[in-house]
């Protein structure tokens, strides 16, 4: 399957960001065991709970490309051929609008709250509410291209992989 820089950026974008919680959650709590009187790394749970943050967000435009997203296919999968393309089509316009107001909204509660720090980090928190408006754009770019390979016949993933994750389960 022929996949773009920016697939697999996002991809291990989101394993890192995995990886980092746990090590950091496992040394904090390690060193509260096992060092005597510290308790543990005082800025690790602002870390994991941002981290977590992102990605959340960003995993969630990787949800959008394999077409894991909570769906109800029960009735649209029993439909003809002619009436299920509509359907989708109207799935993604809402998923698009939804995803516009994460952008909208997520823009301007990240521009508001740049002057406000974390207390641990003293990090602006506008950096952590930006995770927002760039999942939003994110999940846009992937709806809008999950409409664009569903109108011309082709499954969602490149390379004639399977549709979806549940595809597997049949």
């Amino acid at each position: 399957m022929r996949s773009s820089f920016y697939f697999r950026w996002l991809e291990r974008t989101v394993i890192a960001c995995l990886g980092v919680m746990v090590a950091i959650t496992l040394a904090s709590t390690l060193i509260r065991f096992l060092v005597p009187g510290m308790g543990g790394i005082y800025w690790a749970e602002e870390v994991t709970r941002y981290t977590s943050v992102w990605m959340v967000f960003l995993g969630a435009a990787l949800g959008v490309r394999y077409g894991v997203h909570l769906h109800v296919d029960l009735i649209v999968s029993r439909l003809p051929e002619a009436l299920q393309l509509p359907l989708k089509l109207g799935t993604c316009l809402l998923m698009l609008a939804f995803e516009g107001v994460l952008v909208w909204f997520g823009a301007i509660v990240a521009h508001s709250n740049l002057d406000q720090q974390s207390s641990s980090l003293l990090l602006p928190m506008g950096y952590v509410y930006a995770a927002i408006p760039v999942g939003g754009i994110l999940m846009i770019y992937e709806t809008l291209r999950a409409l664009v390979r569903s109108m011309r016949g082709l499954p969602l993933l490149e390379g004639g992989g399977i549709e979806r994750a549940d595809v597997a389960l049949d």
